[in-house]
């Protein structure tokens, strides 16, 4: 049985629990993949087996990543069971913009993430397994530009995500529109 909200009979006050498990399994996945990106390529010397380790885990949690933003695009372009807004306020409409970069982003990364692992020779490696690169030899040069991208947009997505944490708990702490709650597993 669906909730619905009393302001608006037809609504339903929370998303539907798919929605909800593939909004916070992406967050995990993001803060997981962010925080061992860096140190396992910022922090470790080479040849540490905690370095491979985290390098490992890194492009396998990443391939899960791909995943689950692959089903999330197409939980959403086939209606899924999320709630649907008119868009009406300058807000909402900032709300859906927020919304769109951190899609773009998210999915820019992964891809520059697999584009980066390619352009060097290397296949992604997914849990022992290789996904080998779909494309001929790269030009020389273009393994750097592709881990630049990556490293940088990761950092971008970030900022943008704790902008939408931020904004989550100003809805929670500070308009208290049950907002925040639609969202909660």
């Amino acid at each position: 049985m669906t909730v619905h909200s009393p302001a608006s009979p037809r609504l339903p006050v929370r998303y539907s629990w798919e929605t909800r498990w593939l909004h916070w399994l992406t967050a995990v996945l993001v803060i997981e993949q962010f925080a061992v990106g860096q140190v396992g390529w910022h922090f470790l010397d080479h040849g540490l087996p905690l370095r491979a380790f985290l390098v490992t885990t890194h492009t396998s949690l990443g391939v899960v990543l791909a995943a689950v933003f692959v089903t999330r695009i197409a939980w959403g372009l086939t209606g899924g069971r999320a709630i649907r807004f008119p868009v009406i306020t300058f807000q909402e409409r900032v709300a859906r913009s927020m919304h769109r970069v951190l899609y773009l982003l998210l999915g820019g990364e992964i891809i520059f993430g697999y584009m980066a692992r390619w352009s060097a020779g290397r296949p992604v490696m997914a849990f022992g397994v290789p996904i080998n690169s779909p494309f001929p030899v790269l030009i020389r040069g273009t393994h750097s530009f592709f881990a630049w991208l990556h490293h940088w947009n990761a950092w971008l997505l970030v900022v943008v995500v704790l902008l939408h944490a931020g904004a989550a708990l100003y809805h929670l702490c500070v308009h208290r529109d049950r907002i925040f709650q639609r969202m909660l597993p």
